[in-house]
């Protein structure tokens, strides 16, 4: 199922926030704060975003706190592009 236009504006917000970490703006636990902030704010429409959202957030907090600082940034690009497909399939 598609997201909603109410959804698709979330998930635009995300995108913003997972491309400032990508180039440094933000850090992985800002981005992880950003996810965490926006599932609560999703209607459901079917599209399932809210949990793949909250499966990403929960990775990202797993990632902060139980990979070596070296390999976080990596780590979390990693899943954040994972994150990205699974948004654009919904799309």
């Amino acid at each position: 199922m598609k997201l909603s236009a109410y959804n698709s504006s979330i998930v635009e917000r995300l995108t913003l926030a997972i491309e400032s970490f990508d180039v440094g703006r933000v850090n992985l636990g800002e981005v992880q704060a950003s996810l965490q902030a926006a599932i609560p704010l999703f209607k459901n429409d079917g599209s399932g975003v809210a949990d793949v959202v909250r499966l990403a957030e929960a990775d990202l907090e797993k990632i902060q706190f139980a990979v070596l600082a070296g390999e976080q940034h990596s780590a979390a690009v990693l899943r954040l592009d994972q994150l990205r497909s699974l948004i654009e399939s919904m799309t």
